[in-house]
């Protein structure tokens, strides 16, 4: 084929032409096949070969023959037509069982205790979908990383992403009654200073630790004995009695409910933090896409 060939409207046209004729070897019934008369169908034909530069059929009055060069092009159109029968397949919507593969972004600690659970529950509801789902605290760019869907915990950035919140996780501090019983009095934000604490270096504001009560503000910079990434590390130290910490309700609650922890200053507030889903616009569309949104946004709720 010649530089200029390219796949056009009108030089798919000279191809559906050129298949049918090959396949029957009878121009008459090629052309009732895809729809035009016989002259028509000659003209396509003689453009095709003058766009690919040789002759298609041999012609006599009693038969017609594909050419070397013909039975070359028809073999790339079978091939072609068979492709485009699976795409046809792949596009068609899904009817019935629920399909797909989907790639999941998820909060370390959050995605574990209160998302994983419900991922195992959706899939077993639907056992032909594939789940590829990374815990991980770090930013994700849903395009590079062909992220399907994100949970994000925090204030949004504004961006392009289609956001959909499904809860608020509440923070709160708390201790072991061990280590409240050997500490000194703990009245007022302020008087965390004399303890020791223990830092997530994931929270935004860091070291410098807000709480409001009413209309009252406080904001105490602490120096942590421990600091680190993950906040079950920090619940695992709290348990020790090696201090104070900050924990979310997720993990702390069971605990204080239990009486192994005790929340402190329940009557100042740290910041909450809202929970989001977030995806690219138009990634709902895909089916498995839509009714996992709709399955978590209805177990995780839509607050």
């Amino acid at each position: 084929m010649n530089k200029s060939f390219e796949l056009t409207p009108t030089r798919v046209r000279e191809l559906r032409a050129f298949a049918a004729s090959a396949q029957l070897l009878n121009f008459s019934l090629a052309a009732k096949q895809v729809g035009c008369t016989p002259s028509v169908l000659s003209r396509r034909i003689a453009a095709l070969e003058a766009a690919v530069g040789a002759r298609l059929f041999l012609r006599t009055t009693r038969r017609v023959v594909l050419t070397a060069r013909g039975e070359q092009l028809l073999a790339h159109c079978q091939r072609l037509d068979a492709v485009l029968g699976e795409l046809a397949v792949e596009l068609r919507p899904q009817q019935g069982e629920l399909q797909g593969r989907l790639c999941v972004h998820l909060p370390r600690n959050y995605g574990i205790h209160c998302v994983a659970p419900l991922l195992g529950r959706f899939m077993a509801e639907h056992p032909s979908v594939r789940i590829d789902a990374t815990y991980d605290d770090a930013y994700v760019d849903l395009v590079a990383a062909k992220v399907d869907l994100a949970v994000r915990a925090g204030r949004l950035e504004s961006s392009q992403l289609v956001a959909r919140r499904i809860g608020t996780m509440r923070r709160y501090l708390c201790a072991t009654p061990g280590y409240l019983e050997q500490a000194p009095p703990l009245n007022d934000p302020v008087d965390l200073k004399a303890h020791r604490c223990l830092a997530f270096s994931g929270l935004r504001t860091g070291t410098l630790w807000q709480f409001t009560q009413q209309r009252r503000r406080r904001s105490v910079r602490i120096e942590p004995v421990l600091q680190c990434n993950d906040s079950k590390a920090i619940r695992d130290a709290v348990l020790a009695g090696v201090g104070i910490g900050i924990q979310g309700d997720y993990l702390g609650d069971p605990l204080v409910a239990s009486g192994e922890l005790v929340e402190i200053l329940p009557d100042w507030q740290l910041s909450h933090s809202p929970i989001h889903l977030v995806w690219l616009p138009g990634a709902d569309r895909a089916p498995a896409v839509r009714r996992l949104i709709d399955f978590l946004v209805t177990h995780l709720g839509g607050g």
